[in-house]
């Protein structure tokens, strides 16, 4: 008896738009020295490896699909690569993630049996981040959401995004948070170390806005959220025992102080 045929999803696929990556090669010609561009910078540049992927990125259907007919790949689930629209002005952010959305669509309705996709939205833009979400879920009949985590150096926690998170939460989409380099300040201590970037900045930054998310009561307000981290949950599952462990003796610790304040003040 043959083995049975499971059907083989790959779960982050990147892939740009010549639109999107014209305006991430301006800002990585331009003098702004921000951590994700260094990586950029490199991926622009004038080498073969370089021009490959670049190549790949835009080429998701002809040569993507080649690809997955090599390796056995039955579907690609498509997701703006980081740090999507979250680096450009709010206003021209919104545009291009609702034009890279079209397009995402219309590629899944030409190959429905090939294609999924995450919609990606301008989270700068908060408002219009929510529109987006809805339009993408209800209109384009997109899969969910991809926000490179911290958006300015900002995470979804601030209640100044929980528009973004009301409508996840009542569209039942889910956000995949997708990593990036830290804020230009954390990665000031990663970098003489080369370590601001995939071999140890975006699992670091990545699992602490997942904590954030936790430690700020967002599952709380929004219990119906879905948030979805990569890479083994970006090492938060490892950490479960102490966070537990640690978070209640912080409050107990807290909880002591308190009441020897209020004994000590009476």
């Amino acid at each position: 008896m043959s083995a049975p045929k499971f059907r083989r999803i790959a779960t982050e696929e990147a892939w740009q738009i010549p639109e999107i990556l014209q305006e991430m090669r301006a800002l990585a010609a331009g003098p702004m020295q921000d951590p994700d561009l260094v990586l950029w910078r490199i991926l622009l540049g004038d080498t073969t490896p370089s021009r490959e992927t670049v190549r790949r990125l835009l080429d998701v259907v002809g040569g993507g699909m080649q690809e997955m007919d090599a390796f056995g790949v039955d579907v690609h689930l498509l997701l703006l690569t980081s740090p999507g629209v979250q680096m450009l002005p709010p206003a021209q952010a919104v545009s291009l993630a609702e034009l890279a959305n079209d397009r995402l669509a219309d590629i899944i309705a030409r190959h429905p049996k090939r294609f999924a996709g995450l919609a990606v939205v301008a989270p700068q833009s908060p408002i219009s981040a929510a529109k987006e979400i809805d339009r993408a879920m209800t209109k384009l009949k997109l899969n969910g959401v991809v926000i490179n985590s911290h958006t300015n150096g900002e995470y979804l926690d601030e209640e100044q995004y929980w528009p973004i998170l009301e409508a996840a939460e009542a569209l039942d989409a889910p956000i995949y948070i997708h990593p990036r380099s830290p804020p230009a300040g954390a990665a000031a201590y990663l970098s003489k170390s080369h370590l601001e970037d995939a071999i140890s900045g975006f699992q670091a930054e990545t699992g602490l806005h997942g904590v954030r998310l936790i430690m700020r009561g967002v599952f709380d307000r929004f219990p119906k959220l879905r948030i979805v981290l990569g890479h083994m949950g970006e090492g938060i599952p490892y950490w479960l025992h102490r966070l537990d462990y640690m978070h209640r003796a912080s409050a107990s610790s807290q909880a002591a102080a308190s009441g020897g304040m209020a004994l000590w003040a009476a």
